[in-house]
Order: structure tokens, then sequence, then C-alpha cells
């Protein structure tokens, strides 16, 4: 901080905990001081709207020596000559590192001249390589070990071999052979390994299925250390010194656009890997951290928006101390990303790096008293949370006996919830929908996301796989198809009252509310009496409405537009806001209110349904 500043900030008198209260409690009128300041997370930690010194725990925290982070771009096509024109694009473009994800079944051989197709004129001695080869680990591991070494000194390959028997088994159920053998495999590669390629790492802790099936961060990371633990302990059976063991397990932690409990997650990741480690009297073990765009937070409705939500992942996790960071392109779910979005995914890296220089300062967040306070709290919680996991047994016992898929489904439901109330918002489709947006050109097959059906010897109910915009584009998807089969969408009549100072506050909600379900609003200019409204409404050719309004207007006619609504044809009534009597209302025949912390899922679904039922019987009328 530079003197100037202090002298600057000198003039000002201290203001106290106290007197900042006092003046919020000003500003809120008499609302819940803690209801309003406080937002509680999915980790049973209280966010606060003030931090300050004494409620933050200041930390040494474990950080990379080193400033800067790699690009890593993922690949799943299973074509391999085009995914290695994509790769050398991607490398050409700014990439230092690639991600292959291979499908159980479709590896092509297991000798080196399989890999070659792949990686035919990559210079592995200047790429890391992350392999996501699921349950063809041993083979896929092996067959790149060979085609490597083929190419490049030991000492010089870098990158992650993607042993990870235990998640692998989470997201698809299943292993080709028992867990005994996986984890033997692999402590078997990573003896050889430990001495023979000190940048090449076999095992990996990917929390990737865990985040997607709806995870809390606190259940991320208790997740990464149970199963890292085993892990460790079987290369300590295989023979491996501790340390050496440590250094083999390569850690994917997902990053969202949550910035500040991202940001926590990364740094509560580092301390929660280091008391791990100084249990088992191990120092000094650098944690290899890297940092995954989330799955969860892509929409496939206006997916431009995926960028900023990849922006904000990445500048989180990098600034929280990640070693590399995978985003997903922004069409990635909609089909086999194309050559812009994969440009772009690279390029938000590359300009937070070279324009924002934000990988110039190690760890920035120390001393923020917000930041160190939630990473100090969700370390507590976290550790707490392993724990439990250790005492019933471990992560492959959780997820035979099913406490892991049930613990994450109970998180995922409270956080469906919020999404159903808009409190958890999703930009672009529940919240500013552009019902008319024209879709991506992007008809590539998806690949890569699911494994194909192979003989298991172990199997179990796999974790879930959740999006945050799932529920309202499945709406979308309803009125896509009655546009298709009908030639129209469900429709619902603005009924707006008074002026346009009046109404647009309300007719601006009640068009996001219901454009967000995909039920297109008619506009209207607004309208000084009931009887001109009614004639609007039986010119419109809609079968519901919404009363946007005033308080005053609903009180003086409200009830009255209401009913003659109904008289008029309407079958389905909305009010934008509340009224004093709410049950007036509903005798009178209105549906329902629609309101700032309303179900909003619960009611578009309703209205989806009826509109669903009208559209059958007009064409059962028309036959």
């Amino acid at each position: 901080m530079s003197a100037d500043f202090m002298e600057l900030a000198a003039g000002f008198p201290p203001v106290s905990d106290a007197e900042w209260r006092a003046m919020v409690e000003k500003a809120i009128k008499g609302r819940d001081f803690d209801k309003v300041m406080t937002k509680k997370s999915y980790n049973e930690i209280d966010i606060k709207g003030l931090y300050v010194k004494p409620q933050a725990s200041v930390h040494d925290q474990p950080m990379p020596k080193k400033q800067g982070w790699g690009i890593c771009t993922p690949h799943w096509n299973r074509d391999s000559l085009v995914t290695n024109k994509a790769i050398k694009e991607d490398l050409m473009g700014g990439a230092t590192g690639v991600g292959l994800r291979f499908q159980a079944g479709h590896f092509p051989g297991l000798d080196p001249a399989s890999m070659a197709a792949y990686l035919d004129g990559i210079y592995l001695d200047m790429v890391d390589v992350t392999l996501l080869p699921g349950e063809d680990f041993y083979p896929v591991a092996t067959a790149y070990l060979a085609y490597a070494r083929s190419k490049v000194e030991d000492e010089h390959l870098s990158g992650c071999l993607g042993c990870d028997p235990i998640g692998v088994l989470a997201q698809s159920g299943r292993l080709g052979a028992t867990m005994d053998v996986c984890l033997a495999q692999g402590a078997e590669i990573a003896s050889e390994m430990a001495t023979k390629m000190p940048e090449m790492r076999t095992f990996h802790v990917n929390t990737a299925a865990y985040h997607t099936a709806g995870g809390s961060e606190k259940q991320e990371l208790s997740i990464m250390l149970s199963t890292a633990l085993i892990y460790l302990r079987a290369m300590e059976q295989a023979g491996m010194d501790l340390l050496a063991a440590a250094s083999q397990i390569h850690f994917t932690l997902i990053a969202d656009a949550d910035i500040y409990l991202t940001m926590a997650k990364f740094r509560a990741a580092r301390r929660l890997w280091a008391e791990l480690l100084a249990h088992c009297g191990i120092k000094d073990c650098e944690m290899s951290l890297s940092a995954m765009g989330a799955v969860r937070m892509l929409s496939v409705r206006d997916p431009w928006v995926n960028m900023l939500r990849s922006t904000a992942a990445c500048f989180a996790a990098v600034t929280a101390g990640a070693g590399e960071v995978t985003l997903l392109p922004h069409d990635a779910m909609i089909g086999m990303p194309s050559d812009f979005a994969r440009r772009m995914a690279r390029n938000i890296q590359i300009i937070l790096q070279e324009e924002s220089n934000v990988g110039q300062v190690i760890d920035p967040a120390k001393g923020s008293y917000a930041i160190e306070s939630l990473t100090s709290e969700l370390t507590q919680t976290s550790w707490d949370a392993f724990t439990q996991i250790e005492k019933s047994g471990g992560m492959v016992e959780g997820l035979k006996i099913g406490t892991i898929q049930a613990g994450l489904q109970d998180s995922w439901l409270a956080r469906r919830q919020n999404l159903a109330k808009r409190k958890d918002a999703v930009t672009g489709v529940s919240e500013f929908p552009d019902i008319h947006e024209k879709p991506i050109d992007n008809t590539g097959p998806q690949q890569g996301f699911v494994t194909d059906v192979v003989e298991a010897a172990m199997e179990i109910t796999p974790v879930a796989f959740h999006r945050l915009s799932e529920d309202f584009e499945a709406l979308r998807d309803m009125s896509d198809r009655l546009l298709v089969e009908k030639g129209y969408r469900p429709k619902i009549f603005l009924a707006n009252l008074g002026t346009v100072a009046e109404h647009t506050a309300r007719a601006t909600f009640a068009k996001n509310f219901f454009e967000a379900g995909g039920i297109e609003t008619v506009p209207t200019k607004g309208f000084a009496d009931g009887k001109s409204l009614i004639t609007a409404f039986e010119t419109s050719g809609c079968t519901a409405a919404v009363i946007c309004g005033t308080d005053m207007a609903y009180e003086e006619k409200g009830l009255e537009i209401v009913a003659a609504l109904r008289n008029a044809g309407a079958e389905q009534i909305y009010l934008a806001g509340r009224a004093a009597d709410d049950q007036a209302y509903l005798q009178a025949g209105l549906t329902d209110f629609i309101y700032m912390g309303a179900n909003v899922l619960e009611c578009l679904t309703m209205a989806m349904v009826q509109f669903t039922k009208t559209n059958d019987t007009e064409e059962g009328d028309l036959s």
C-alpha cells in the first residue's frame, strides 16, 4: 500500500462495526438485518455482508511456488484425426496442455501406434498431457507411456495418466476390474513414475462427477480428501515411500461462477491436503492442483453467457492458486465444440494472463478478511465431513451403500429449490431469457460424457448428472416442440393497467417470469378501463392473461378485471405482485400470483401442462 494512500486514509475517522450496522439498518428500513445481510451457503456457512479483522483467521497459505498457470484444452472426439488437428490448433493458439478423454470400449488398440493417431506431431516435451481414460486406465496409460517414451526422454514428460477408479465408479457406476485390481495397477505404474518421471503423475483425484451431481464445496473437498487417502494407502501397500506417493497424485477441482466460494474452495483444498499429509508425517509436498470449469453451470439456452461464467470461474481459480485451468467451450452442451468456441475458451485465459496480468501475483487474496474467513470456515467444515466419511468406512464403502449419492442428492434438491424460486438465478435462462433466440449452428454429435456398456466387475448406482438450467430448459424444449408441431408457442396476454410508468415494472417482471418457461408474452400499451382491455384480450387469441399494474389499480379494479377475463374465456389468469386479500382473488377465478420469491418453476410447469391440455382439446375439436 502506497504512502500516499495511507496519508489519504488517515484523513477519515475510523468507523466501528456498530456504526456500520446502524447505517445498514437505516437503509434496509426495518427488514431483518441477518436475513438481508447474511446469505446461507450450501456448506452450512453464513456468508456475511461485512468481514472485519477479528472475524478473519489469517494463515500462511500453501501456494504454488511459481506465478501464472497452464492453459489446458479438453478433447473427447473419438475421431483421432480430427482430435489431432484440433490439438495442434489449440497449441498454436496459446494452449500449454491437452486433456484427452477416452470412452470405455472405444480405445482403438493396446499398442503405441494407437496413440500416434491422436498425438502425431505433438512435442510431448513441451506439453502437459492429462489423460481421462475412464475404465480403460491401464491399457490407455501403458499405450501412452510406450508411445511417449519412444519420442521423449522420461524426465521431460509431464502431465497425469489419470488413474481415478473411484471417480470413474462414481460417475459411470461400473468398473471393468475390481477396485483392488485397479488400485494395484495404478500403484504399479506410480512406482516407476516416481523415480523416472518426476513431472508425471499417475493418480488423479477428479471431483467433476460429484460437483455435477449437485455437491457443495464442503462435499467436494471432503470427497477429494477421502479419495486421495485411498490412493495414498494403495501406493504405500505397494512399497512406495509416502512422500513419493503423495507426489504421484494430481487433483482437479471444479471452478464455477461463484467467485468467492470458488476461491475459498481452492485455498481450503491446499490447507486440507497439507493437514492430511501432516498426519501422515509428510511435510513440504506441494499440491498439484488444477481447475476445470463446471459442467453444471453451462446452459444450452443462451450459451453465449457460458463465456462469462467461464471467465468468472477461471479468475476465481487462478487467484486461488490453480496451476492449470481447463475451460469447456461455451457450446459443449450442444454438440462437439466448434473451432470458434474452442478459440474463445483459450482466449478467456490468455486475456486474463496477458492483458489483466492476473497471474503476476501469488495469492492475491491473502489478507482479505472475507476470503480468509470463508477459507477457514470451509476448511473446518470440510475436514469434519471428511472424518465422517472415514468413520463410515471411506469413499468406496460410501458409494457402495449409497450414502455419498444420497448426500449429493440432498444438496442438489436444496439447490434446485433455490433455482426454482430464482434465488439462484441462471442468466439467460431463468433470468433475462430470449424466447426467440436463434440456436447456435453446431450439429456435431455429443460424445464423451457417458460411458459405453462394457463387461463390469464392479457396479453401483452412479451419482446423478445435473445442470443448473435443466428444469427451465426442459420447459423451453416443450415450447419449441409445440412451435414445430402446431406452428405457435403458448402465449399469455399482458393485461397492463394504466400508463406505461404505472405498469412497466411488473409487466417486465411478468415477461421474464413466463418466457423463462417458454410462454411467450403478448405486449400491450396499457389500458385505462376494463372494457378496452377485454376487447384486446379477445382479439389476441390468448387463453391466458397476467394482470400488471400498481397496488392502487389492483385495489380499485383488480377483482373486476379477473372476473371479466374469466367471462371472456381466459383459462389461466395471474396477478403480478400480491393483493391485500388473496382469497378474494382466488375465489374470483385467479389462477395464481407471481412475485419475487414465488416458486417460478412450479408455476410455469402447471401453466405449461394447462397449455398442453388446451392444445390437445382444440385438436380434438377440429378432428
